[in-house]
């Protein structure tokens, strides 16, 4: 129908990906308890502190004495920096070029978090416990200066989402307990890039009046997904106690509007658009057609040029939270002393690609240049991932016990695939922690993290749906992030 223009393809193609945290590796979250943080969550499923067993292995929950609840969050104060160079769709390096006095480095693109928690657990009687659960299983927030030299690639990014689970469990016999949850959990987010629609260097372009980013397209949609999980603890003697917990991967198709947020420079030009019913001819705000390029290649006649708004386009972004297992051991020394271990397996290789669709053909998706709807398209290919833990727990006394802890997290992601979203790579935690006993019906858990994360290179390039290099555009540098968290809990015994 018309014209695709090759710069705008490239822009439009990598708008697609939720990112990482640096809560765990890829985008799943562990704070799910301060108590649990304590001991870097080590031997979480083979524990029954409160009623965050619910979340870690909801088969515990027939092993506390009283009906309770626990409530609290956890603090993120996160750190992020890039330093690299940008690679724009002529082939131009920006620091070799006058763009270096156009961009930026991004500044602090992570944004500090807070992720509350809740669970409650009713005793049904000496073997039979129910309970529900309301958490936040994985999310994220990314957002970079506005003309960064990552904007290409990554502007903002967010991702949420909340878990309702309720759960049953029941005590098989003095040594064996089991338990069922269901997962019903709503996600949403939100995803931009910024368009660098003439870059520096462009036939025709005028060097002097070059201003960087034109324009910005975003993505948001959100989604309610379904899973289930499952757990078993076994008291293999008096003093050591095994833990199994599984969780179910929860599919997601998030559906929602793609757009162009800004009202400069998309690359369109053809008579036949006038009339286009895509197009609102009441707004003037984008002028579909790129002067420069068009006039050098001898293809643009103002009198073809379209004043008017690209409508939005509805959307999908498929999305899979991956299933994992846990296996967790805790053994009692003596009365005072416990030495917990665990071990996590994350099915991270079920997460290929990130892809924003559209469902309906219409002028983004074909503006793309990708073909089959596509407005986006990122090659992820990630691998499965094992996390390891071990910790520690001392009653100092009736009122106080203590924690420390130790975990390796690896990360998911490949060196060839980093992305700008994703700046994840493998993670080590320190953590140490305390529980107050206030009286017999309360009790508050605070816990504080480091997390010493390796820097990551990055050479990120855009792919076509054959996996193929897409363009001269690319990211090239290391990232540095670093991240601190403080956990707080409240439990009150029934």
């Amino acid at each position: 129908m018309f014209n695709k223009p090759s710069v705008l393809a490239v822009a439009v193609a990598a708008a697609s990906l939720f990112s990482a945290g640096v809560q765990a590796s890829g985008f799943k979250i562990n704070e799910q308890s301060a108590s649990g943080a304590g001991r870097a969550f080590a031997g979480s499923a083979a524990v029954a502190n409160d009623a965050s067993v619910v979340f870690f292995n909801p088969a515990g929950m027939s092993r506390l004495e009283r009906s309770q609840a626990s409530f609290g969050f956890t603090y993120l104060q996160l750190e992020g920096s890039f330093e690299g160079v940008r690679t724009n769709p002529t082939g131009l390096v920006t620091s070799d070029t006058a763009e270096a006095g156009v961009y930026n480095d991004g500044g602090d693109f992570m944004p500090d978090k807070v992720i509350p928690f809740g669970y409650i657990v009713h005793k049904l009687d000496d073997k039979a416990a129910v309970g529900l659960g309301i958490f936040a299983p994985f999310g994220t927030a990314t957002d970079y200066k506005s003309g960064s030299l990552a904007g290409g690639f990554a502007d903002e990014t967010q991702l949420s989402a909340i878990d309702i689970q309720p759960t049953f469990s029941y005590q098989l016999s003095d040594t064996l307990s089991f338990g069922v949850g269901i997962d019903i959990v709503y996600a949403q987010g939100l995803l931009s890039k910024e368009l660098d629609l003439i870059p520096y260097g462009a036939p025709g372009a005028t060097d002097p009046q070059y201003k960087g980013y034109e324009n910005k397209f975003e993505v948001k949609g959100d989604d309610i997904g379904y899973g289930w999980n499952f757990g078993v603890m076994w008291d293999a003697s008096q003093s050591t106690t095994l833990g199994f917990a599984y969780r179910s991967e929860i599919d997601f198709d998030l559906e929602g509007k793609s757009e162009f947020k800004q009202s400069n420079g998309v690359e369109v030009y053809n008579a036949d658009l006038k009339g286009h019913p895509l197009l609102d001819p009441d707004d003037n705000g984008i002028v579909l057609a790129d002067a420069a390029i068009a006039a050098a290649t001898g293809s643009y006649n103002p009198a073809n040029t379209y004043t008017g708004k690209v409508d939005k386009q509805d959307s999908r972004v498929p999305l899979t939270g991956p299933r994992s297992a846990t296996f967790s051991i805790a053994h009692k020394l003596d009365d005072r002393l416990q030495l917990l271990a665990g071990a996590t397996w994350t099915d991270w290789s079920s997460f290929k690609y990130f892809d924003v669709i559209a469902t309906k053909s219409g002028i983004i998706d074909d503006l793309s240049g990708l073909g089959e709807n596509y407005v986006g398209h990122i090659v992820e290919k990630w691998h499965d991932t094992w996390s390891y833990s071990v910790g520690a727990e001392y009653s100092l006394n009736q009122d106080w016990t203590l924690r420390t802890g130790y975990a390796f997290d690896a990360s998911p992601v490949k060196d060839e695939h980093r992305t700008a979203r994703v700046p994840d790579n493998d993670r080590q935690w320190l953590t140490a922690g305390a529980t107050y006993n206030l009286n017999d019906s309360w009790s508050f858990d605070a816990a504080v993290a480091y997390l010493f994360i390796d820097k990551s290179k990055i050479d990120e390039y855009n792919y076509d749906l054959d996996d193929e290099q897409k363009g001269a555009d690319n990211l090239k540098g290391e990232f540095d992030v670093n991240a601190l968290g403080l956990s707080f809990q409240a439990n009150y015994r029934m």
